[in-house]
């Protein structure tokens, strides 16, 4: 099986415009996610997808490899759907653009999903949640699966809600990693937007929808997005921590 990451990047931003180049540690945030994502040994290829001529020209002056995509793509998923019509692999694996210090073992255990069941046709991560605040956060994504790990929900509301009295169930967050088979990630991008999709702001109830399965694997491993310019200082303070500040 070969398999392909894509780490989508986009300039424009409602909350940080050109947060794609934004200095971490001296080098730009999207040079940071392209290097911890070149850790994982599963990886045949690794290739960064940008509509922007800013973060092209960066890609080429740090050596990384670049594929120019649409302007008019809704989401992430559906830039990388359109790398995965330009580039040959068996499983496509969309690493978010904002998270510079992803674990690549998190990243290998939404591979696993598939190596481990060969059926699987679309993968994320979740783990669980404890903080009261990170369960109620609107921006939190939560999530519920079934027995076997497939996705039951995704919402930005509480679930499950344990308003009754008892023994509590237990809240993880998703995850937003997501992999891909290819002819189902095609299908994937042919889709329309649905109404639970829009109405959450969450990708993979496009396909739950229409009635098709996302599997799940819980994870231990933490990672921080940068979603505003104050999470820059946290995300320089873990790669001080990891010794990866002059990497």
């Amino acid at each position: 099986m070969k398999i392909i990451g894509v780490i989508p990047a986009r300039y424009q931003s409602s909350r940080f415009p050109g947060k794609p180049l934004v200095p971490i540690c001296g080098k730009p945030m999207i040079y940071r996610v392209y290097q911890q994502a070149k850790k994982v040994p599963e990886f045949d290829e690794v290739y960064i997808a940008t509509d922007d001529e800013r973060i092209r020209s960066t890609c080429e002056e740090f050596g990384m490899p670049v594929i120019m995509t649409s302007d008019r793509h809704a989401t992430g998923s559906d830039r990388v759907a359109e790398v995965a019509s330009k580039v040959d692999g068996d499983l496509f694996v969309n690493v978010q653009g904002d998270e510079p210090v992803i674990a690549p073992e998190m990243i290998q255990q939404v591979i696993s999903i598939f190596t481990e069941d060969p059926t699987v046709l679309f993968g994320s991560l979740k783990k669980e949640i404890t903080d009261p605040d990170e369960i109620k956060a609107y921006s939190t994504v939560k999530v519920v699966t079934d027995d076997k790990g497939d996705a039951l929900y995704f919402s930005r509301s509480v679930i499950p809600s344990n308003i009754k009295d008892g023994k509590l169930a237990r809240v993880f967050r998703h995850v937003g990693i997501y992999a891909y088979k290819k002819d189902f990630f095609f299908f994937f991008a042919s889709m329309e937007q649905t109404e639970l999709e829009l109405g959450e702001g969450i990708e993979p109830l496009r396909a739950m929808q229409k009635g098709y399965k996302i599997r799940l694997k819980e994870t231990n491993y933490s990672s921080i997005g940068v979603d505003l310019p104050e999470h820059i200082a946290m995300v320089e303070q873990v790669m001080r921590e990891q010794g990866r500040e002059d990497a």
